[in-house]
């Protein structure tokens, strides 16, 4: 045979082999898009199955800002973290921030002073603001340390994209700028350019100003849809006067204009329009302190009624806005016509509905609604033409990076309280929480473990249907800081398919193709 025979030959050989050793491969096509499919390989996995919720951890490298040795201005450390991947990293890493006692490059926030968080809500995180609640600690520090570590924790905390605002209280109120509680700083946004000096001088000018015209950052709490609870949007608010009565009424003038970035809360009444008299500050009797007390009038019942707004949420509205932003102010009393709003009862909360919630003294505080503050996640449901519809729902704040209650918002379908009505539940009726058998995190990768009774409600699907699926369940997951990935199993091990028609092993990744414009 000729060497170029022998070559030929040879060359058929391997392409016989390559093929053959190809063909063991499952090419994975997105038949939807024609894009190749975003499961990676290898088609088996090494990671085990969860049983439970395990492993849902992640070691992460975050800053810490502290004044420089030279006390001239703030500083970033870098700090190596194990952080719950379940929930906010900002409180653990703020207890981190605090507890920081110095070292060659940086110094402690307050070195005479224990700064602490309040055991009571000590980070909320709504709407692209943090509310940060210290503990009684911080009144020692003077105003000017209380400002630079105001800005720290700002800077500390806006390293998360999801944060753009913070908002200090202390023990749930508003301290002010001044030793009379009676300039508000509103909140604090990224500063990393200027000096501790500079900070000290924007402090004593906001303070010289004094009681005149100041615009500043509030933050104001909107309700949801279906009485879930409040929404915070921040946004710059002119303030005419600030004097405490003139304050309140300019926080209800712009609660009573549409939210900006809210699209999804119902419009308020004017709520000014409804005081049968001005706004007055009063020194809460018992357990002293001040309160801002505001009479309604009857028909303020039916305006909120109208709106579609619960009484309950609308005075959880009012108390956090209020108390949030005044310097010096504990808490609300409100009277709606000749009555005293001394309870609520709140039907559509997601913790503790048809609850009596009892105001003592009459006294509407901060912590009484903790329950009502909420945060949006995104949810993916079917747009009903084949695509995924991301959608927009109020959730309590602190449940916003959890795996599975996001799995359980999938399990209930569309809501009342969603930004985008006329969608389509990807998953069918009839499943809940204990079809989900197990969530765990290997690395970037999500690991969910389901049931076979989940596996046999879904085993009907037509390819359509079971593609939404996934990719809903998926899109959804990566949408969290920590999942890059989305790893299936049902029972334990990873099977072939689901409903027959899309390649289960391996690692889904989010489709944005998917995904209606």
């Amino acid at each position: 045979m000729s060497d170029h025979k022998k070559r030929r030959l040879s060359l058929a050989v391997l392409c016989c082999f390559l093929a053959f050793a190809l063909g063991g491969c499952k090419s994975s096509v997105d038949a939807l898009n024609k894009d190749i499919s975003v499961t990676l390989p290898p088609t088996s996995v090494s990671y085990k199955a969860p049983t439970g919720d395990t492993d849902q951890e992640l070691t992460q490298s975050i800053l810490l800002f502290v004044p420089n040795t030279a006390g001239t201005r703030l500083i970033a450390l870098p700090e190596q973290m194990t952080l719950p991947a379940a929930r906010h990293p900002a409180e653990a890493v703020l207890r981190q921030l605090f507890a920081f006692t110095g070292n060659e490059e940086g110094r402690p926030l307050s070195p005479d002073t224990v700064l602490q968080l309040s055991p009571v809500s000590p980070v909320e995180i709504s709407g692209e603001t943090a509310t940060v609640n210290l503990g009684a600690s911080a009144l020692s520090v003077s105003h000017a340390e209380f400002y630079i570590i105001c800005q720290a924790i700002a800077n500390t905390l806006t390293q998360w994209d999801d944060i753009r605002y913070v908002n200090v209280l202390v023990s749930s109120m508003q301290p002010g700028l001044d030793v009379g509680a009676s300039i508000p700083g509103g909140c604090f946004v990224q500063n990393l350019n200027d000096s501790l000096d500079t900070l000290s001088s924007r402090l004593t000018s906001q303070v010289t100003a004094g009681s005149r015209k100041a615009s500043l950052a509030a933050t104001l709490y909107y309700p949801a849809y279906a009485g879930r609870g409040i929404l915070a949007e921040t946004r710059t608010v002119t303030f005419p006067d600030l004097d405490k009565p003139s304050l309140v009424l300019t926080l209800m003038e712009a609660l009573s204009q549409p939210a900006q970035t809210l699209d999804h809360s119902p419009a308020l009444p004017v709520l000014s329009e409804y005081l049968s008299e001005d706004p007055v500050v009063q020194e809460i009797a018992v357990t002293g302190g001040h309160k801002v007390v505001l009479h309604f009038s009857q028909n303020f019942n039916d305006a909120l009624i109208a709106a579609g707004v619960p009484r309950s949420v609308m005075m959880a509205a009012l108390t956090c806005t209020v108390t949030g932003f005044i310097p010096g102010i504990n808490g609300m009393t409100v009277y709606i016509g000749e009555e005293l709003v001394s309870a609520v009862v709140p039907n559509g909360i997601y913790e503790g509905a048809g609850e009596v919630i009892t105001f003592t003294d009459g006294v509407m505080r901060r912590g009484d609604f903790s329950r009502f503050i909420l945060s949006d996640c995104v949810l993916y449901f079917g747009n009903g033409q084949d695509h995924l519809q991301a959608v927009l729902r109020p959730i309590p704040y602190y449940s916003a990076r959890s795996a599975r209650y996001l799995l359980g918002c999938l399990l209930q379908g569309p809501q009342s309280a969603d930004s985008i009505s006329g969608v389509q539940s990807i998953l069918p009726e009839g499943l809940n929480d204990a079809d989900i058998l197990g969530v765990g995190l290997n690395g970037n990768v999500l690991l969910l473990n389901l049931s076979q009774r989940f596996a046999s409600a879904v085993s009907e699907l037509d390819e359509t249907q079971e593609r939404l699926m996934i990719y809903g369940i998926v899109n959804t997951l990566c949408r969290l800081p920590a999942v890059h990935s989305v790893c299936f199993f049902v029972q334990g091990i990873q099977p072939e398919s689901l409903a027959g028609h899309l390649y289960l092993p391996g690692e889904f990744m989010k489709n944005s193709a998917i995904i209606a414009e």
